[in-house]
């Protein structure tokens, strides 16, 4: 697809971005840094960088995009040129309908994330934010960043209300704070770990107390991670 758009592909070292596209209206020149040798990460760039193409070379000629462009999908003052260039490439990469059917009649945990990954060829993050909008099943997702919340984002039928506050550390109780703070880690079949509601989610009145599920994905090299939080 990229060649017959008369697009150039090249793998060199880029100082201070993880992929990178000049363009005009006609053509184009898509960089990704060398140093990246994780395959699905140099799909997802790819599709970025041709989402940029296909949305933006009419009045922009580049674009260098890092890891923050890349997979800080909402966070408030990324610019809407890279909100809408991840749209494209989560798109292209998982299309809406093939999605959803990989996603019916399978209860959710951590293995559905892990098969639509492999499924579509994308990192565990894509296919997190993918699932988001177009999984069966409502989540919470929050981004933390050197152990503080950096933003969150829920499916559209997931109604509680949490305790997010930005800058903050993750709450006490959760696997993120657990992750963050004792350094501990979760493998296999723990990789689903039973939590109570009140550890993310604000209670009501006299509510009762009630168990949900954390599933965290954690990027040592940006100490970054995704907490993925559901109720049964």
């Amino acid at each position: 697809v990229l060649r017959s758009k008369n697009i150039i592909i090249k793998e060199e070292p880029i100082d201070g971005a993880e992929g990178r596209i000049l363009m005009n209206k006609n053509s184009g020149i898509i960089t990704i840094d060398l140093h990246i040798d994780i395959p699905s990460k140099k799909r997802f760039i790819l599709a970025h960088e041709l989402g940029h193409f296909e949305l933006h070379r009419g009045h922009k000629t580049g674009f260098n995009d890092t890891d923050e462009t890349l997979n800080h999908w909402y966070k408030q003052n990324l610019i809407k040129e890279e909100i809408e260039a991840n749209a494209f490439a989560a798109e292209y990469l998982m299309p809406t309908d093939l999605f959803t059917h990989e996603c019916k009649g399978k209860i959710f945990n951590h293995k559905v994330i892990e098969h639509l990954a492999s499924r579509f060829q994308v990192s565990k993050t894509a296919a997190v934010l993918r699932f988001v909008e177009h999984g069966n099943h409502p989540v919470f997702v929050v981004c933390c960043q050197n152990n503080k919340m950096k933003w969150f984002k829920k499916s559209h039928d997931f109604y509680h209300y949490s305790l997010f506050e930005s800058n903050l550390p993750p709450p006490s109780g959760t696997v993120a704070q657990e992750v963050f703070e004792k350094g501990m880690g979760y493998f296999g079949d723990e990789k689903t770990q039973p939590i109570w509601k009140s550890d993310w989610f604000k209670m009501k009145g006299t509510e009762s107390d009630s168990e949900f599920f954390e599933y965290c994905l954690f990027v040592p090299s940006y100490n970054y991670m995704l907490s993925v939080i559901w109720e049964r």
